[in-house]
C-alpha cells in the first residue's frame, strides 16, 4: 500500500524491472543482479495525465497501451466520469472528443452523432456494447435505443470510446465507432463501495459494489444500485425509479480464465420531449411555462384506458415512462494453448421485455381561441378541464398565455431478444500477430404501437382539455383525447448476423507497426407488418370524399360515438399483414500504422470503409425494394503527445458518406395527418478532433474539441422536388467543446465545466436555428480517510440550451410562427454524494 516491495529468489542476471500503476507512466528500469547481491532501487513514477500509456482492448487484436494503436481512443475512469455527474449514460459521453451527444431526453432515449454522421439520433453509427458485447445487436431500433439498457454505477470500471476506425471491423453497423462499458471484476483481496446520492429534485440513490477472492481460484464482483427521484423537470409522479444488479464470477486456471456474469435492469424513467418557447431568434420562456423546469408529460395525462376498434380495453400509463425489464446472462472463456497460441469464445443471452409511453410534441402551440375558431371550426364553443369539467370562462388569459397544444400521447410495446456469440484466435508467428474470429448473433424484436392525440393547456404540468361545441352539445374531445387511434402498428423482426473478421498486426520495429483488417458479414432480416384499416367515405350528399390533393380521402375505423368527433377516424390493424424479407452481404476493410516517434510523440493514420444496413424503420415504413445499405469511407491520422505536464492527442478526419435514410414522423402541412417522410443523401465530413489534458502542480485543466463541416451530398426528397445538396447537416454543430479548469488544495478538489456547443440547423434545409449556447457545471470533493464527499452543480446559470428543434412539424422552426417546439437541456440541479471505500 505505500509502494514498498521486496522481491525475492531471483538468480543472478540482466533483468528489465516494470512498475505500472494506474493514472501514471509505466517505468522500464534495466537491473544488473550479482550473485549473493541485494539491491535497493528507488522509482519515481511520472503522471500520465492523459492516460497514455492505459492499456485499451476496445477495437484491437489484443490488449494494448493508447501510445501504440493506430486508433482514436478516448478512456474515461470512474473518478473522471464522476467529477463530470453525468445526468444519464449519454452525458458521460460528452467527454468524448468527435462525438455530440443530446442528452436532454432524461435517463434513455438519447442520441449520439458522431464525427458529423447525419442520422435521425439515436446510436445508429455506434456500437454500445458492454464487456465487448452489444447491449442488443441493433443499437437503433425504433424506441429502442442502447443507453435505455444502460446505466451507469460503481459496477463499472471504466469506458473506451474509440471514433471511426477500426469499429467496422470489431462490430456490426459500427462505422461511428464503440463505445466499451468495462465492468470491475474481483482481486485478491476483497474491495468494496457504499455510496449514498441526494439531489434537490428528490433523488435518492444508494450505489454498492463489493469483489474480491473466494479461494486461490475463485474472484467475485457484485453491485448494483437503486433510484428514486422526481425529475429536474417535475411531472407530478415519481419520474425515475428502479435500479440494477450485476455480478460475475471468475475461475483462474493455469492456462485462462472462465467467467460467468449477469445482469438484471428494471428501471422507470420519464422521456422529456421537446415544449412551447417563444421568440426563436433568442429563445425564451412563455408566460406561464418554465423553459427549465417545465415538461408536457404530467400526472393528469397519467392514466390511458380506451376501447379499441376490436373491442380490447387498452390501458396503459404514463408513469411507466421508458421502462426496460432487462435480464442478461453470458460467459467467456480465455485459454493459452502455448505462448504463441490464444483462443478465447464469449456469449451472451439476454431477453428484454420494453414499454415506452411518453408525451410527444406534435404542433407548435396554438391560441385556444385560434384553435377553436379556425382548426376545429367551431361556432360556438367552450373549454372545459377534463377531470374537473370546470367551464375555462377566458380561454384567451388561461395561463398568462391563452394557448393551448396538441400532443401525442404515444404507447408501444415491444419484447426483445438476442443471443450472440464470438470465438476467436490469437496467433503469433515472428512479426505477425494474427487474429481470426468468428462472430453469430439472432435477435427478434416484436413491437405494437398505438398512439393517441390528447389536448393540453401550456403550463408546467399541464392539464387535459376538452373542446365542446355548445350548438349541438358535442365533443371535440373525449376525455381529453383529441383523435383515438391517431397512429398504430405491429410488426415482427428477426435477424441474424454472421461474421467473420481477420487481422494481422505487423511489428516492423519497436517504433512502427501496421494492422490490416477485414470483416466478412452476412445479415438476414425477415418478419412481417400488419396492415391498417383503410376505407372512403362519403359526404351527406353521396359524394366520395376528396382529400386536398384531389385524390380519395382515406379514412380509419369509426368507433360509432356520436358525441364526439375524437373517434371517427381510429388508425388500427386489420388483421391482415404484408411479409418482408431482406439479405446482404457486406465486407469492411481498415489498415493503419502507428509510430512511435520518442518516448513523448506518437503518429497514426488510418483508412477504413465500413457499413451500415437497414434496420427496422427501413423494413416496416419504406417502399419495398428500396432498402439501401449504406458505405462508409472515412481517412483519420494524427498525434499522440505525453509530457511530465501536459498531453494531447489530435485526429484530423475525412468522412464520405453514401445512401444515408432518413425516416420521421412528420405532421404533412396540407391533411394534417401524421405520415412519415422519406429522405436519401450522400454526405461529406471533414474535421478535427482534440483531447489536451495539462496539469501543473494544483492546477489542472481539461479540454476536448471538435471541428468539423459535415455537408449534405445529393440529396433526394421521396416525393418532393427539393434539393438540399451542399446544406449543413442537421442537428450537428460545426463547433462544440467543454473546457475543465480545476485546483487541488489540501484535502479539496475544486473543477468547473464550461461546455460550449455550436450553432445548428433544425432542418435539412437549413431554415431554422438552434442558437449556440454555453452552459456551466461545477463542483468540489474532498476525500477523507475513506470517505469521499462531492457536491455538484449542472447548468448553474439556468441556460436554455437547445438540442433540437420539434421533428413532428417537418424538422423546420417555422419562421412565421413565434412560438415553437423544441428541447432544452435540463434546468439547475444540486447533487451531493457520499462514498465510502473499503
Amino acid at each position: 500500500a505505500n509502494g514498498r516491495f521486496k522481491i525475492t529468489n531471483i538468480p543472478a542476471g540482466s533483468y528489465n524491472l516494470l512498475t505500472s500503476y494506474i493514472g501514471y507512466k509505466t517505468n522500464k528500469t534495466l537491473m544488473e543482479l550479482h550473485p549473493g547481491e541485494e539491491k535497493n532501487i528507488t522509482i519515481q513514477l511520472d503522471p500520465d495525465v492523459l492516460d497514455y500509456e492505459s492499456i485499451v482492448v476496445t477495437g484491437t487484436r489484443k490488449p494494448i497501451s493508447k501510445r501504440e494503436t493506430s486508433i482514436a481512443i478516448t478512456t474515461l475512469n470512474l473518478q473522471e466520469i464522476s467529477e463530470r455527474r453525468p445526468q444519464n449514460t449519454a452525458d458521460a459521453f460528452k467527454a468524448i472528443p468527435g462525438f455530440y451527444v443530446e442528452s436532454s431526453g432524461g435517463e434513455g432515449g438519447n442520441n449520439l452523432f458522431s464525427r458529423g454522421m447525419p442520422s435521425d439520433g439515436s446510436y445508429r453509427y455506434i456500437s454500445l456494447q458492454e464487456d465487448g458485447f452489444p447491449v442488443f445487436e441493433d443499437c437503433e431500433l425504433m424506441f429502442a435505443n442502447a443507453d435505455i439498457f444502460m446505466r451507469l454505477d460503481e459496477t463499472l470500471d471504466h469506458i473506451e470510446g474509440l471514433r471511426g476506425g477500426t469499429g467496422s471491423i470489431y462490430a456490426s453497423n459500427a462505422p461511428g465507432g464503440i463505445i466499451n462499458f468495462i465492468s470491475k471484476v474481483g482481486g485478491a483481496e476483497t474491495r468494496g463501495i457504499i455510496k449514498t446520492t441526494v439531489g434537490d429534485y428528490q433523488l435518492f440513490r444508494t450505489d454498492i459494489n463489493i469483489g474480491g477472492s473466494l479461494s486461490e481460484k475463485w474472484r467475485y464482483n457484485l453491485g448494483g444500485f437503486y433510484r428514486y427521484d422526481e425529475g429536474i423537470r417535475p411531472t407530478g409522479f415519481p419520474a425515475n425509479r428502479g435500479g440494477q444488479i450485476k455480478f460475475n464470477l471468475t475461475r483462474l486456471m493455469k492456462h485462462g480464465t472462465i467467467r460467468l456474469y449477469a445482469k438484471f435492469l428494471d428501471d422507470r424513467n420519464v422521456f422529456y420531449q421537446p415544449i412551447p418557447l417563444q421568440d426563436k431568434d433568442n429563445p425564451r420562456a412563455i408566460p406561464g411555462f418554465d423553459p427549465n423546469y417545465g415538461t408536457l408529460t404530467s400526472s393528469d395525462a397519467n392514466y390511458l384506458s380506451l376501447m379499441t376498434p376490436h373491442g380490447e380495453q387498452f390501458v396503459e400509463y404514463l408513469d411507466e415512462g421508458m421502462h426496460p425489464d432487462l435480464k442478461m446472462i453470458g460467459g467467456e472463456i480465455n485459454y493459452s494453448v502455448n505462448d504463441r497460441v490464444l483462443v478465447k469464445n464469449a456469449f451472451r443471452y439476454t431477453r428484454i421485455n420494453q414499454k415506452f409511453n411518453a408525451i410527444f410534441s406534435l404542433d407548435d402551440p396554438f391560441f385556444a381561441t385560434t384553435f377553436a375558431d379556425s382548426i376545429v371550426k367551431f361556432e360556438n364553443w367552450i373549454y372545459r378541464y377534463t377531470h374537473s369539467q370546470t367551464p375555462i370562462t377566458r380561454p384567451e388569459q388561461m395561463n398568462q398565455n391563452g394557448l393551448l397544444i396538441e400532443a401525442g400521447w404515444w404507447s408501444v410495446s415491444m419484447p426483445m431478444f438476442n443471443f450472440a456469440n464470438s470465438a476467436e484466435i490469437n496467433m503469433k508467428f515472428g512479426k505477425h500477430n494474427l487474429l481470426a474470429s468468428y462472430y453469430v448473433s439472432d435477435y427478434s424484436t416484436q413491437p405494437t404501437w398505438f398512439w393517441q392525440n390528447i389536448l393540453l393547456d401550456v403550463t408546467n404540468q399541464p392539464k387535459l382539455l376538452d373542446l365542446v361545441d355548445l350548438a349541438d352539445n358535442t365533443n371535440f374531445t373525449y376525455n381529453g383525447f383529441s383523435r383515438i387511434g391517431s397512429y398504430h402498428l405491429n410488426f415482427k423482426m428477426d435477424g441474424l448476423v454472421n461474421s467473420i473478421h481477420l487481422v494481422d498486426d505487423y511489428k516492423f520495429s519497436d517504433r512502427l507497426n501496421a494492422d490490416v483488417g477485414v470483416r466478412f458479414e452476412k445479415g438476414n432480416y425477415k418478419g412481417y407488418v400488419e396492415n391498417n384499416y383503410t376505407e372512403n367515405r362519403f359526404d351527406e350528399h353521396g359524394e366520395l370524399i376528396i382529400d386536398s390533393r384531389g385524390s380519395p380521402a382515406v379514412f380509419g375505423y369509426d368507433m360509432g360515438d356520436s358525441t364526439t368527433l375524437a373517434d371517427d377516424n381510429v388508425i388500427y390493424g386489420d388483421g391482415t399483414v404484408r411479409q418482408f424479407a431482406y439479405t446482404y452481404n457486406q465486407m469492411a476493410f481498415s489498415s493503419g500504422f502507428n509510430f512511435i516517434i520518442d518516448k513523448k510523440l506518437a503518429a497514426f493514420a488510418r483508412f477504413s470503409r465500413g457499413f451500415r444496413s437497414p434496420d427496422d424503420q427501413h423494413f416496416v415504413t419504406f417502399a419495398p425494394g428500396s432498402y439501401r445499405l449504406e458505405h462508409i469511407n472515412q481517412l483519420e491520422g494524427g498525434l499522440k503527445f505525453a509530457s511530465h505536464s501536459f498531453a494531447i492527442f489530435s485526429t484530423l478526419f475525412l468522412s464520405s458518406f453514401q445512401n444515408l435514410p432518413f425516416a420521421d414522423e412528420v405532421v404533412d402541412a396540407e391533411t394534417g395527418k401524421l405520415i412519415r417522410a422519406f429522405r436519401f443523401a450522400d454526405s461529406r465530413t471533414i474535421g478535427l478532433e482534440v483531447e489536451a489534458v495539462a496539469q501543473f502542480n494544483k492546477l489542472g485543466v481539461d479540454l476536448t474539441a471538435t471541428i468539423q463541416d459535415p455537408r449534405y451530398l445529393n440529396y433526394e426528397f421521396v416525393g418532393r422536388n427539393e434539393d438540399y445538396t451542399k446544406n449543413r447537416v442537421r442537428r450537428i454543430p460545426g463547433l462544440f467543446f467543454e473546457l475543465r479548469p480545476s485546483y487541488s488544495i489540501n484535502m479539496f478538489k475544486f473543477f468547473i465545466n464550461i461546455r460550449y456547443i455550436g450553432e445548428r440547423y433544425t432542418d435539412d434545409a437549413n431554415k431554422g436555428i438552434l442558437p449556440a449556447y454555453t452552459s456551466y457545471n461545477a463542483g468540489v470533493a474532498s476525500e477523507v480517510g475513506n470517505f469521499t464527499f462531492m457536491l455538484t452543480g449542472s447548468n448553474l446559470t439556468n441556460t436554455i440550451g437547445l438540442t433540437e428543434g420539434n421533428p413532428r412539424v417537418d424538422n423546420t422552426l417555422d419562421p412565421n410562427n413565434y412560438f415553437f417546439m423544441a428541447r432544452p437541456i435540463l434546468g439547475r440541479a444540486f447533487v451531493f454524494s457520499t462514498k465510502y471505500a473499503f
